[in-house]
């Protein structure tokens, strides 16, 4: 279960942030948002719920295919970035809910759609979130998400995840696709489809974006110039004309059922 401190510290990240967030071209439109419109689109749904939304972006992109969605995000700036941009697009379907992604307000059996993106490695438990997300769903309903996925080599999963912590201290963990698709597993989902896909990151973007102090900022673009070959490839670690560095992070897409 997420602590009151876990909570805080996605809360300090993200309340601070939220702004930067509601402007990212990664968060706006990206390959995954794409994706998580794609595996949705089997709709029409009752009601739908988005996990973990951040400024709100998923939430928008399945409100056109469900009755109400419900906005759910731990922050509430975050949440109020969600009320100015579904006003500016004229939805009206779209509601809020402040709350942990292990702890969902809503009743048994009660949901056709969850959808989550790029939130699950900021979740504490994420194996709880899971069960919470089982428990609302009806039979039938679907579980649409997508995140970052650790390479299955253990190493590479540690640099990963060291790198996102000094980066970001609300990281909890990027877990390897196996790992994810396990515990769904032993949940009782059945997965429909699965993909994989990347998500294109630039160093001075993604460090702005999390307002990281400057000198973790001059360590980390060290320790990303100085990864060893299979790292820079397992990443497509590259330096810039720029002085930025690009790179991508690998992440697992899927469609999980509720029988």
């Amino acid at each position: 279960m997420a602590t009151n401190q876990e909570s805080n510290l996605s809360q300090q990240m993200f309340g601070s942030q939220a702004a930067e967030y509601a402007a990212s071209s990664v968060h706006v439109s990206d390959d995954r948002l794409d994706g998580i419109a794609r595996l949705a689109s089997t709709g029409p749904y009752g009601w739908t719920v988005d996990i973990g939304t951040g400024a709100g972006f998923t939430a928008f992109t399945v409100a056109d295919r469900s009755d109400r969605v419900v906005a759910s995000d731990v922050t509430g700036p975050m949440l109020e970035q969600v009320r100015r941009l579904s006003g500016e697009r004229g939805l009206d379907n779209v509601l809020l809910s402040q709350n942990a992604a292990e702890h969902l307000p809503f009743a048994n059996d009660s949901l056709d759609l969850i959808t989550c993106r790029a939130a699950g490695h900021h979740f504490n438990d994420l194996r709880s979130a899971f069960a919470e997300i089982y428990r609302a769903l009806r039979s039938g309903g679907a579980l649409v998400m997508v995140d970052t996925a650790a390479p299955e080599d253990d190493a590479m999963q540690e640099w990963l995840n060291d790198v996102e912590l000094r980066r970001d201290f609300s990281h909890v963990n990027d877990w390897k696709a196996s790992e994810m698709l396990a515990m769904l597993a032993e949940l009782g989902f059945e997965i429909a489809v699965q993909e994989d896909a990347r998500v294109n990151l630039q160093f001075n973007d993604w460090v702005k974006r999390t307002a990281t102090p400057g000198d973790e900022v001059v360590a980390l673009r060290r320790d990303f110039l100085a990864a060893p070959s299979g790292i820079r490839t397992a990443f497509n670690i590259r330096e810039t004309d720029d002085e930025d560095i690009h790179f991508s992070f690998p992440s697992l897409i899927f469609r999980a059922v509720k029988p």
